[in-house]
């Protein structure tokens, strides 16, 4: 018997217009992508917790690739032997829309070997290929601290710095919408600002509370 699908990935945004309280980012994303600009790039993706980097990452990865032309790692696994492997990949096209996007997840976890791989790489990367770093802001101050190309690799990616600000009462009222929908609800939504207020505006973590039954009773 296998468990519930947490409900942070089963009401993840699938599209741009279902994306909270980042007008700013998503806005200039459209504009590459109308533009013809979205793919060939490496993008920086920070914010804080909860507030959307994996969403985000995810729909730039769809614009330019199918399914199996996706692929998330893990920072902390990347060497530069593994970077090479992959970039080794970067003359096939996939299936699907044909393109390659690489989701790298928690950035600020990055070696500083790999980091020196990734400047070489990122002079390559041809036009099929999308490369999205996700980190928090925290995690992206301790790896400009520790590691002296971290500015120089920043400096190859388009910036998307999401929004903290303006997200309290969107995500309290989405948090609502979602608990009613799946039997979880009991409380007013002035319940539901202040658990997104207690979380920090991490939906990750409301969204737990929710399914653990906490805004039922």
């Amino acid at each position: 018997m296998t468990g519930r699908e947490p409900l942070y990935e089963k009401y993840r945004p699938r599209a741009w217009s279902d994306v909270l309280g980042q007008e700013k980012a998503v806005e200039r994303l459209m504009l590459m992508r109308d533009r013809g600009e979205i793919a060939g790039q490496a993008y920086w993706v920070s914010g804080q917790s909860g507030t959307g980097k994996t969403t985000v990452a995810r729909l730039i990865a769809a614009e330019i690739a199918g399914e199996w032309g996706i692929e998330e790692l893990d920072a902390t696994d990347l060497t530069p032997a593994r970077l090479r492997e992959i970039e080794s990949g970067w003359r096939l096209t996939a299936f699907g829309k044909g393109g390659r996007a690489y989701i790298v997840n928690e950035a600020h976890g990055l070696r500083k070997d790999a980091v020196r791989q990734l400047l070489v790489m990122l002079e390559r990367q041809p036009r099929h290929v999308a490369v999205i770093f996700t980190t928090t802001n925290d995690g992206q101050q301790s790896l400009f601290e520790g590691t002296e190309d971290a500015g120089p690799l920043l400096s190859r990616c388009v910036s998307v710095s999401l929004s903290r600000r303006g997200l309290a009462e969107l995500f309290a009222a989405r948090a609502k919408e979602i608990a009613e929908a799946e039997g979880l609800d009991g409380k007013p939504v002035a319940a539901y600002l202040r658990l997104v207020q207690q979380n920090r505006n991490n939906m990750r973590g409301v969204l737990q509370a929710i399914q653990s039954g906490e805004m039922k009773w």
